[in-house]
């Protein structure tokens, strides 16, 4: 008996990636083909643009990341919180994602690969920037149960990226992020 409360609990605890995920992969894929030339450029004069100001200019950029990201955190949370609105709210917001993940890939890294690597992924794993959030900030251990959702998730845009890879692989050792800037 006590085997197959086991097995419904650990079912229930497990939701498979969801739709909004697979979605925004797939459309983050094609935007690709018109965002990285246009990275290219932008990194660069956007980083002489920060040399030349001193780094004041990074102050608007970081505001503009913020106020992208709070509203991903919090509706990710809400649909931690509440599952049954996770499918709806994440297609809903896939746009504003989509926003948010071209504005830190077109933004100067300055030198912080693994921190723009990060907030990348904080994008690209909606509706779990919640979930995602919390493992950055070592709250919440890949291995438990709550987290094979966004382990599987994170295993399908790591398998594309090295330094994807290596940032999961510095948070799970408790390492610091960008050790050499």
């Amino acid at each position: 008996m006590r085997q197959i409360w086991v097995s419904i609990s650990v079912r229930r605890l497990y939701a498979p990636p969801m739709i909004a995920n697979r979605i925004l992969d797939v459309l983050m894929s094609i935007l690709a083909f018109v965002v990285i030339p246009v990275q290219m450029v932008t990194t660069l004069v956007l980083g002489l643009a920060v040399s030349i100001t001193f780094g004041l200019l990074l102050l608007p950029i970081s505001l503009v990341w913020m106020l992208l990201y709070f509203p991903m955190l919090g509706l990710s949370w809400v649909c931690n919180k509440v599952s049954v609105l996770r499918e709806l709210i994440g297609i809903v917001f896939i746009p504003w994602v989509i926003v948010a993940d071209v504005f830190v890939a077109i933004m100067p890294s300055m030198g912080e690969l693994e921190s723009r690597a990060s907030k990348l992924m904080l994008c690209e794993c909606w509706p779990y920037t919640w979930e995602f959030s919390r493992f950055l900030a070592q709250k919440l251990d890949l291995d438990c149960s709550d987290a094979v959702a966004l382990r599987e998730v994170l295993d399908r845009i790591a398998r594309r990226d090295p330094l994807k890879q290596r940032v999961i692989l510095r948070v799970q050792a408790q390492e610091s992020l960008d050790p050499s800037v």
